[in-house]
C-alpha cells in the first residue's frame, strides 16, 4: 500500500497529519533543513515525537537536506547524533558529504535521497541505490510514463510530490537567491525570487511564479505505477492546512469515489490556503498552463462576481451571489484590476435581504460592508472566501500527553536487611537505614518493592528489570521504598546523562578527526581549462597553438554533432554530460557516449548523479561539475570515492581555501562563469499567452526586475537564466589557492572571436 507522507515545520502539524491519515511525516530539526525558516523541531521534541509516532505504528523522516560547509561538520555531526537517538526512520539529504558521513559513522540511519539532488531520469535513481539510498524522491518535473519507468528500477523505494509549492527551477539547481540575496536555496533559506515581476515583452509580468501542485485522483495513477510515498509540501504551512490536505488524499487513497464529498474537501483547502493549480507535467510534458502570471500568493475560495457596490449610510456595501457558505469575521478577499494582490477584509457585516446576519447559505445573494480604508471596487471583480471560522474549527485533532525525555533503560537491583534497605544501578548505590520487622508474607513484601520502583515518571527512566534480594523476608514501608527510589533514580538520571554527554562528545571528535583532511602542500602552476558548448568555439580552441589550454570541455547535447571531434586529440578533450537529461534525450546521449569511448575518447564530466550510472563500466576518467555541489571536505571525498579524478568547487562556498589546499590536483575552480540561476522546463514566452510561441525551442531575450537585468536563454525548449553579465572570480580563486582553473562560455551567444579575446586576456591577468 502507497504511503501517504504529510510535512510537519511544527510539532502541532505533525499531531495533525497522523490524526487525518498521513502514514508518515517528514520534518526539519533547527538546522540543515531546506526549510530553515520553518519553525522546526528541537532534538527533545523530536524523541518524544517519534516515540508517539511509533506508539502510533507510523513512521518520522528527518530532513537534513541542505548544503553544509566545513565550519559546520562538528554541528551536522551533533544533529546526525540527535537523529538517530530519536529513532528516525529515514534520513533525507542532499549534500552528498552528508551522505557520507551517515554511510561511515551512522550505518543505521536509513538514507533518503532529496529531491534536492535534481534526480530525474532511470540512471540517476540506479546510481543513489549503488550509493547506499533506499529511496529517492523524484524531481517534480516528470511525466507519469517517466515514474513508471523509474519504478522498474528495483532495490530502492521511490517517493513523488503529489501537493503544494512549485519551484520554478529544478529542485537543487537554483542559485538566484544565493547570487543576488546571499541567502541558498540549498541552504534553505530561498528568498522566492522567482515571485517577482519581471518585465518581459514590454510587460511586467510574474513569468516564473508557478501554479501550485495538485494532483487530486492522479494519486492512482502514481499508486498504480508503483511510487512508495506519496508527498504533500508544506513545512510552512499551519496545522489546520496539514490536516485538510492529509485528509483529502487520505479520502482518494481510501477509495472515495462521491464526486460532492471531494470536493468540499478541496473546498476546505482553499480557504486555508490556495493559488491556482496545476499537475504540472505528469500527463503533458508540453503543458504550458504551470505559471501563474499576474497575482501571487493566497487567493481562497472562489464565491463569485460583484454585482453592485453601493453605499448606505457611512458604509459602502458589496453584493454578489454566494457559490459557499459565509460567516461573520471570515476573510473575504477581492481581485483589484492591474494589482497583483487581491483586497483582504474581515466579513464584519453580513446582509441577506436587508437584515443583518451570522451566515449567509450558498446560493443566496449577499451584501458585505467594505472597510474604510477599501479601494474602488468595480462591477464583475472576482470575491474569494480567504478564510472560514467554520473551516478552522473542522480539523480537531489528537495530541499526546507531554513525555518527558528519554535517558535510558535501567536495571536495578534491591536489597534488605534488618539494618537498611538498598538500591543499586549504572553503578550507583543508595541506602536508608531502618528497623524492619517480618512480612505477613513474601508476595507482600515484593509487590510493595515493585510498586515503588516502578514509578519512573518523570525521571526519564525506564525499568527494564528488577531483582530483589530479601532473604529474611523483611516487609519496608512504602515510604522508605519512596525515598529509596527518589535517592536512586536522581544519581542514575545524573550519572547517565552525563555519560551519554561524555559519549556523544568523543564520538563526536572521534568523527572529526576521522574526517580531517591535511593540507597539501603543492607547488603546482595554474592550469587552465575551457568548457563551452559552442562547435564553432570548440574548433577554435581545439586548433589554436598559442593558447595554454591543459583541457577542452565540450557540454554534449542530444544534437552534437560528433564528427567535429577528432581521437588523435582524445587526451585534450573532456565531454560534459547536461546536468539534466530527460527520458527524451537519454538514448541519443547513451548512444554518443558510446560513439566517443569506441574511438577512444576516455574524458568525461557529470553534472548530475546520473552520470555515475551513464559512464559505469565504460573504463573512463570522469570529473564531477559544480551541480554535484562538493561545498566541504566530506563531499569531497565522497565524490572521489565514487570514482571520479577531479570536482569543480560548488559556487557557494564561502570559503574554497580548505578544498583547494587539500585536493590541489582534483579541486577546480571557475574564474569566469555564468551559472545559470534557473535551470527548467516551464517556459516564460508559453506562460504569458499559455500556449507555445513556436521559436524554435531556442531564444535569447533580456528580462528585468528589481534585482538587475537578466539574461532569458531557451536551449532545446529548456530554461536557462542568467545574470546580466558573467562572474569574474581569477584573483578570489587564486588567493584560495586554486591551481586548476576554469573559464566557462556557456548559453550565451557571443562571437567565437569575442569570447577568444576575453579567454587571452582572463589568462594574462
Amino acid at each position: 500500500m502507497v504511503e501517504l507522507l504529510a510535512p510537519a515545520g511544527q510539532i502541532e502539524s505533525g499531531y495533525a497529519a497522523f490524526s487525518y491519515g498521513a502514514d508518515a511525516v517528514y520534518l526539519g530539526l533547527t538546522r540543515f533543513s531546506a526549510r530553515a525558516e520553518a519553525e522546526n523541531f528541537t532534538p527533545e521534541a523530536l524523541v518524544g515525537f517519534v516515540r508517539y509516532a511509533h506508539t502510533l505504528k507510523k513512521k518520522v523522516l528527518i530532513a537534513v537536506n541542505t548544503v553544509f560547509f566545513d565550519d559546520e561538520k562538528a554541528d551536522l555531526i551533533e544533529t546526525l547524533q540527535d537523529v538517530r537517538s530519536a529513532g528516525a526512520d529515514g534520513v533525507i539529504v542532499q549534500d552528498l558529504g552528508t551522505a557520507r558521513l551517515i554511510k561511515n559513522y551512522f550505518p543505521e540511519l536509513r538514507l533518503h535521497a532529496s529531491t534536492q539532488l535534481a534526480v530525474h531520469n532511470r540512471d540517476g535513481v540506479e546510481a543513489l541505490r549503488d550509493m547506499g539510498f533506499k529511496r529517492v524522491v523524484l524531481a517534480r518535473e516528470l511525466t507519469l510514463d517517466e515514474i513508471k519507468d523509474i519504478c522498474r528500477v528495483p532495490g530502492i523505494e521511490k517517493e513523488v510530490f503529489i501537493h503544494g509549492a512549485l519551484c520554478y527551477c529544478y529542485s537543487g539547481l537554483c542559485l538566484f537567491s544565493s547570487i543576488y540575496a546571499g541567502r541558498s536555496a540549498n541552504r534553505g533559506k530561498c528568498v522566492y525570487p522567482c515571485r517577482e515581476s519581471f518585465h518581459i515583452d514590454g510587460r511586467n509580468k510574474h513569468v516564473f511564479s508557478m501554479k501550485d501542485l495538485a494532483q487530486n485522483e492522479n494519486v492512482l495513477l502514481l499508486e498504480q505505477a508503483g511510487v512508495t510515498a506519496l508527498k504533500i509540501e508544506g513545512r510552512k504551512k499551519s496545522p489546520l492546512y496539514v490536516a485538510a490536505v492529509t485528509d483529502y488524499y487520505r479520502s482518494i487513497l481510501d477509495g472515495e469515489k462521491n464526486k460532492t464529498v471531494l470536493q468540499e474537501k478541496r473546498d476546505k483547502i482553499s480557504c486555508i490556503f490556495s493559488r491556482p493549480t496545476t499537475e504540472l507535467f505528469l500527463k503533458n510534458r508540453r503543458n504550458f498552463n504551470v505559471i501563474d502570471t499576474d497575482i501571487v500568493g493566497h487567493r481562497g475560495l472562489m464565491l463569485g462576481t460583484i454585482k453592485n457596490c453601493n453605499k448606505r449610510g457611512d458604509n459602502r456595501f458589496v453584493d454578489f451571489k454566494t457559490a459557499a457558505a459565509v460567516g461573520r469575521y471570515d476573510g473575504i478577499q477581492i481581485d483589484l484590476p492591474k494589482e497583483e494582490r487581491p483586497f483582504g477584509f474581515s466579513a464584519e457585516t453580513l446582509r441577506v435581504n436587508g437584515k443583518n446576519v451570522f451566515e449567509v447559505k450558498a446560493g443566496q445573494t449577499v451584501e458585505i460592508a467594505l472597510p474604510e480604508n477599501a479601494p474602488f471596487i468595480p462591477v464583475g471583480a472576482t470575491v474569494y472566501l480567504s478564510s472560514s471560522n467554520a473551516v478552522k474549527s473542522a480539523f480537531p485533532y489528537t495530541k499526546p500527553r507531554e513525555t518527558e525525555p528519554f535517558i535510558g533503560n535501567i536495571e536495578v537491583t534491591v536489597n534488605v536487611d534488618g539494618r537498611f534497605v538498598a538500591a543499586h544501578s549504572a553503578g550507583q548505590t543508595v541506602s536508608v537505614a531502618g528497623q524492619f520487622s517480618a512480612a505477613k508474607s513474601v508476595e507482600t513484601a515484593e509487590n510493595a518493592v515493585r510498586k515503588a520502583f516502578e514509578k519512573t515518571g518523570g525521571t526519564g527512566l525506564v525499568l527494564k528489570s528488577l531483582e530483589i534480594e530479601n532473604p529474611d523476608k523483611l516487609f519496608v514501608p512504602l515510604s522508605v521504598l519512596n525515598e529509596l527510589r527518589r535517592g536512586l533514580y536522581e544519581r542514575v538520571g545524573i550519572e547517565l546523562s552525563q555519560t551519554a554527554a561524555e559519549q556523544k562528545a568523543k564520538e563526536k571528535e572521534d568523527i572529526l578527526s576521522r574526517e580531517s583532511v591535511s593540507a597539501t602542500s603543492s607547488d603546482l602552476k595554474p592550469s587552465y581549462s575551457v568548457k563551452t558548448d559552442d562547435e564553432v568555439f570548440f574548433k577554435t580552441l581545439i586548433e589554436s597553438e598559442d593558447l595554454p589550454l591543459d583541457e577542452i570541455v565540450f557540454l554534449l547535447s542530444p544534437k552534437t554533432d560528433l564528427s567535429l571531434f577528432e581521437p588523435k586529440k582524445a587526451d585534450k578533450i573532456r565531454f560534459a554530460l547536461p546536468v539534466v537529461a530527460r527520458s527524451w534525450e537519454m538514448q541519443a546521449l547513451k548512444e554518443k557516449i558510446k560513439t566517443l569511448t569506441s574511438k577512444g575518447f576516455r574524458k568525461f564530466e557529470t553534472a548530475n548523479v546520473w552520470g555515475l550510472n551513464a559512464l559505469k563500466n565504460k573504463s573512463v576518467d570522469f570529473s564531477c561539475d559544480w551541480p554535484v555541489y562538493v561545498a566541504n571536505l566530506s563531499a569531497a571525498r565522497g565524490v572521489l570515492e565514487t570514482g571520479a579524478s577531479s570536482f569543480v568547487v560548488s559556487p557557494e562556498t564561502p570559503e574554497p581555501e580548505t578544498l583547494f589546499k587539500a585536493f590541489p590536483e582534483q579541486a577546480t575552480g571557475v574564474i569566469y562563469q555564468d551559472p545559470p540561476l534557473f535551470v527548467s522546463e516551464s517556459c516564460p514566452y508559453a506562460a504569458l499567452e499559455s500556449k507555445c510561441q513556436n521559436c524554435g525551442g531556442n531564444r535569447i531575450e533580456e528580462l528585468k526586475s528589481r534585482y538587475g537585468t537578466f539574461i532569458s536563454v531557451m536551449k532545446n525548449c529548456r530554461h536557462f537564466l542568467l545574470g546580466e553579465h558573467p562572474r569574474l572570480k581569477k584573483q578570489e580563486m587564486l588567493k584560495a589557492g586554486a591551481r586548476r582553473l576554469r573559464l566557462e562560455f556557456l548559453y550565451r551567444n557571443e562571437k567565437p572571436e569575442q569570447r577568444t579575446d576575453i579567454l587571452r586576456r582572463l589568462i594574462k591577468m
